[in-house]
């Protein structure tokens, strides 16, 4: 019987693999070194052992390898980690990988390497490793360190840095001839825009899935549709131009947001490690001993430049990154190392032929010497303090940290950094959307409708699908004016401020108004004159919808709930916070008094537009009669001396308190607000006239809330009841709007 080459080198392949890493188990160092060391073994260039004889099959169980290593890779990685890890691990990771690509790049040309081997040497030394970190802090006992936390935000970024170097990377290989700065921005647009898409449509759907699917799939099913939907991510991105490590990390990222994380990665772990383990062996087989003797002296001078330039740039990225000098030069001697990310920007660069033979040896040299080092690095971090504190004044020291600690505070409290980061983010989507539902629809969509519908109808029936699919993302951009929000903040804060935010309400008036001229255009081919006011008519109406509105939130909510309630739920079980403290914690009630030259004397609830401007809601009103008004009504007039108790969430006080300061609104208070949970605490001091009180109702199948809105309920006017806040599984809408549909399983309060 012909037995396949392919299954004698993959047994050859497993047991050599096999008591290598025994053998790297026993001595406690890190099993990749083992692998490496079995693909050295059974390559082509080590005459003493059975030499593996279909290399083109091992080659494509290798790239099956790097696709699951990857889609693993995402799997440990989480959007709201990265949302999380502070700009520290930004300025940090940005520095690093910008100082060791230059430093990289200028060594190999100094060895006379050509421009694109100097290339790829500099993002191979950019890339640390995840995987010899995490194992040296887990044997050194070193998790709970404060710079440990820096550390893992740096590599989160790293993963996603890579991701794009290789797109890059690939970029300019392909146009090695000369890539213009156009093209590569180009590039770079095109990866944020397909990186966007992918990520906004994949966390409404993918996590969704997974939990309507829950009580459905069992271990077996599971580990067919992870494996589907990452080679089909693979397909995707593939086809799209970009590498199929990119489609892997990418699904592996959407799937680490879906419930029950841990057993999908119980049961990818396996296949994971089987063609991780073929993946470094071969990495082992490209090593050649002769060529490595041969290139002794590039090999010792890329360890030194590696070590040295991530010494330099990671400990100064750190620290302008706002970290204490010893956190920083804890987290610079804790990433001086190279890893599994720089074999797989090797490989890049030989799959392409752009990359010379000798390269991938000698990176592979370099990452195995980096990697024994890696321990007595950490561990000798407090050395290297106390030799720069001998080196340097004490005073100069303590003004460097007390220096970085003051720009913390400032940069924390940044109203406007903030507004810009949700303002920019916000557009970033929108826009992507848009435009995708733009190109969807006249690359795809008149097609398909003009076997139905006859020209040039086809065409104006397409437009009027496309509109109705952008209009709840339109009417989100038509939020004119912004209140209850940091907009308000700023607004009231300064007059300055004024012209800036009306140019940022202006440019998304101008997106808004750019899709529907596009849409009318070029997908239904009318002439601009027409165009144009057709235009202003849809922003007139799309603007005061209402149900648009709704449908946005309901679909805004899910996305929130897919990216963050799984981390929320984690992180109250871990401090023991139940849903009903939790929610407490989240609004805040305060007493206000409404002075004598208030210039909300004379009006309605209605005319003042209070809810409007301010986000929080009046629960009790006392007149100078001592006569309380509960939830007063839109024809409630206010008065001298009246004392009102408000309810929102801490940035609605700001805002609030804002506004008092600057004189816009005629209110005082004595005691700052409390939050929801202490206000009830103290109830039974507060005489029975003046009490109110929490009341929680479950939304259910039967129930008449489901399908509605705050808005239709009207609470206010129907129970003498105003809803404060919704629990959605774990993640919690506070203060809603009252556009947003009640769905099944809400707990409202």
């Amino acid at each position: 019987m012909h037995l396949p080459p392919i299954i004698t080198d993959l047994a050859i392949i497993l047991l050599v693999a096999g008591v290598t890493t025994i053998l790297f188990k026993k001595i406690n160092q890190p099993l990749v070194l083992g692998y490496i060391i079995a693909g050295i073994i059974t390559g082509p260039n080590f005459q003493y052992f059975p030499t593996i004889v279909d290399t083109a099959n091992i080659a494509t169980w290798s790239e099956i390898g790097v696709i699951f290593l990857l889609f693993a890779l995402g799997l440990e990685f989480s959007f709201y980690k990265l949302k999380s890890v502070g700009s520290t691990a930004f300025i940090g990771t940005t520095c690093e990988i910008l100082g060791m690509l230059f430093m990289g790049y200028f060594a190999g040309r100094l060895l006379g390497w050509s421009n694109m081997d100097s290339v790829f040497l500099g993002g191979m030394l950019s890339m640390s490793s995840t995987t010899i970190i995490i194992k040296a802090f887990d044997d050194l006992n070193m998790r709970q360190q404060s710079f440990t936390e820096i550390v893992f935000g740096m590599l989160i970024v790293e993963d996603i840095a890579g991701i794009v170097m290789m797109v890059l990377l690939s970029t300019i290989a392909v146009t090695s001839t000369g890539i213009s700065p156009a093209e590569l921005t180009m590039s770079v647009l095109r990866l944020v825009f397909f990186l966007t898409l992918w990520f906004v449509c994949g966390m409404y759907i993918v996590p969704t899935f997974f939990k309507k699917a829950k009580n459905l799939i069992n271990e077996e099913t599971l580990i067919i549709i992870c494996a589907g939907l990452c080679l089909g991510m693979v397909v995707l991105a593939t086809h799209m131009g970009f590498s199929s490590a990119l489609g892997a990390f990418i699904m592996g990222s959407l799937i680490a947001e879906a419930p029950d994380l841990h057993i999908i990665e119980k049961v990818i772990k396996p296949v994971k490690d089987l063609f991780g383990a073929i993946f470094f062996v071969s990495v082992g087989m490209l090593v050649d001993p002769v060529l490595l003797m041969q290139y002794w002296i590039p090999i010792v001078t890329i360890i030194v430049v590696t070590i040295i330039g991530k010494l330099i740039f990671s400990t100064s990225g750190v620290f302008l990154g706002g970290q204490s000098l010893n956190n920083s030069i804890h987290a610079g001697f804790s990433l001086a190392q190279i890893g599994e990310f720089s074999f797989i920007i090797a490989g890049l660069g030989t799959s392409l032929g752009v990359t010379s033979d000798f390269l991938y040896p000698i990176v592979v040299a370099v990452s195995v010497t980096t990697t024994f080092t890696t321990p007595y690095f950490i561990n000798s971090a407090e050395m290297g303090i106390k030799i720069i504190r001998k080196i340097l004044p004490e005073k100069f020291i303590n003004y460097l940290d007390r220096n970085n600690e003051n720009n913390n505070i400032k940069h924390n409290g940044s109203d406007w950094q903030n507004y810009l980061t949700n303002f920019i983010t916000r557009m970033l989507i929108c826009g992507t959307l848009l435009t995708a539902i733009i190109l969807f629809a006249s690359f795809y969509m008149v097609d398909f409708i003009a076997t139905f519908v006859k020209t040039p109808y086809h065409r104006y029936a397409t437009a009027i699908i496309t509109i109705i699919l952008m209009s709840p993302i339109l009417r989100t951009l038509m939020l004119s004016a912004e209140k209850g929000t940091l907009f308000s903040i700023l607004w009231l804060k300064h007059k300055a401020n004024h012209i800036p935010l009306i140019c940022l309400v202006t440019m998304k008036l101008a997106i808004a108004a750019v899709a529907i001229i596009l849409t009318l255009t070029q997908v239904a081919q009318l002439e601009y004159l027409i165009a144009i006011p057709i235009t202003i008519i849809m922003i007139y109406f799309i603007s005061k919808s209402n149900w648009l509105m709704s449908q946005y939130l309901n679909i805004e909510s899910r996305f929130l709930i897919n990216l963050n309630a799984k981390h929320i739920a984690e992180h109250r079980k871990a401090y023991g916070i139940s849903t009903n403290t939790y929610f407490g914690n989240e609004l805040k009630l305060g007493h206000f008094t409404v002075t004598d030259n208030s210039n909300l004397l004379g009006q309605t609830l209605a005319s003042s537009q209070f809810r409007l401007m301010y986000g929080c809601n009046i629960l009790q009103a006392i007149d100078t009669n001592d006569e309380v008004t509960y939830l007063p009504r839109y024809n409630y007039h206010f008065t001298p001396q009246s004392k009102l108790l408000l309810i929102g969430t801490t940035e609605q006080m700001r805002i609030l308190k804002a506004a008092i300061e600057n004189n816009i609104i005629g209110l005082t208070h004595e005691k700052d607000p409390v939050t929801l949970t202490e206000f009830f605490k103290n109830a039974e001091k507060v005489p029975e006239k003046y009490r109110i009180y929490p009341y929680s109702i479950i939304v259910e199948n039967s129930s008449p809330l489901l399908g509605k809105t705050l808005r239709n309920v009207n609470f206010r006017n129907t129970f003498n009841a105003v809803a404060v806040g919704i629990v959605r599984g774990d993640y919690t809408i506070t203060n809603p709007s009252p556009d947003l549909i009640f769905q099944d399983g809400d707990l409202v309060w």
